[in-house]
């Protein structure tokens, strides 16, 4: 009878164990870097998308890998906030990073918060982030070769790809391009203009000498100023011409690459994780946007007798036929 109880007592310790043991499983590793007081500082240039899509980017992965934090947004939009104001602020929150969407806030991030991480987004000089030992994120463009895979794949039949370039703006890029294009049986054709007075000159030549116009984030020559005379250029002289965003190709241009801008945030958002973790910024590597959208203007497609292929139609991020 004792032994009985005893093998009865036995089996309820074994049961309580195992009980205790599951429910101790099921309870999520604490990681100790991140708690309710973490604080994130976000200077943003400007309120309006894209920047609003890329800080809900940020912040929604942030949310999803279940990190918790306290986010202090600041807009820098015009002159209404100076970092200078803020400043004494930020330090007092003991912000253990900083995410920077824009040219202007990062510029001015690095220049006063040497000794806090930051994470940077929409901008488009890689050499200001790889200059600052304490910065990384995810620059507004494409790898080249991306982007001449591309134009191969829409464009099979041009061989030649004409671009326009200010030497202080992109000269290395230019370089690394000749090589990637020759590469992939291409060849490049690059003009270099110093001032918006030699674009014309520009186009004569690329008029005899390229298959493709290739539109590339260079300030000086592709803007709204110089809009015009490249999309009529390119209408005229039956020369497909592939524009830098989305905005080039519905006012004519044949077709542009486009970015993912919420999933921009949530690569910003995976290398905040890792520097939040304990990681050095200098081995969270700089990274361009992972997700390369584009858009086709089908109407400047049909004036140049140019036909897609239809999976290309299909899979377009927008499509202008008007």
């Amino acid at each position: 009878m004792r032994e009985c109880k005893i093998l009865v007592l036995f089996k309820m310790f074994l049961t309580i164990i195992f009980v205790l043991w599951i429910t101790v499983s099921a309870v999520p590793a604490v990681d100790l870097h991140i708690t309710a007081d973490l604080r994130i500082t976000v200077l943003v240039s400007h309120k309006e998308s894209p920047y609003k899509e890329v800080l809900a980017g940020f912040q929604n992965y942030l949310t999803e890998q279940k990190i918790l934090a306290t986010y202090d947004v600041y807009i820098l939009e015009g002159d209404t906030v100076q970092i200078s104001q803020i400043y004494p602020e930020i330090k007092k929150n003991k912000t253990r990073l900083i995410f920077t969407v824009g040219t202007t806030p990062t510029i001015d991030a690095l220049k006063v918060f040497a000794d806090v991480p930051v994470v940077a987004t929409l901008i488009l000089d890689e050499d200001m982030i790889k200059r600052a030992r304490n910065a990384t994120g995810v620059i507004l463009d494409f790898p080249i070769e991306a982007q001449f895979h591309w134009l191969k794949s829409l464009l099979p039949e041009a061989k030649t790809i004409g671009v326009m370039y200010n030497p202080a703006e992109n000269k290395e890029k230019i370089k690394f391009a000749k090589i990637i294009a020759r590469n992939l049986g291409l060849e490049l054709n690059p003009v270099e203009i110093y001032t918006p007075k030699d674009i014309p000159n520009a186009l004569k030549v690329l008029a005899r000498n390229a298959d493709v116009l290739w539109g590339i984030n260079d300030t000086l020559v592709f803007n709204p100023l110089t809009a015009k005379q490249i999309l009529l250029f390119s209408f005229r002289n039956q020369i497909p011409f592939c524009g830098p965003s989305s905005t080039w190709a519905k006012a004519g241009a044949l077709c542009s690459l486009d970015y993912d801008f919420h999933d921009i945030g949530a690569q910003c958002g995976e290398k905040a994780i890792e520097i939040i973790r304990g990681a050095k910024v200098t081995s969270v590597p700089l990274s361009f946007p992972r997700k390369l959208l584009y858009t086709l203007n089908l109407r400047t497609a049909r004036h140049m007798k140019i036909t897609f292929q239809e999976k290309y139609i299909r899979t377009a991020h927008q499509v202008f036929d008007e």
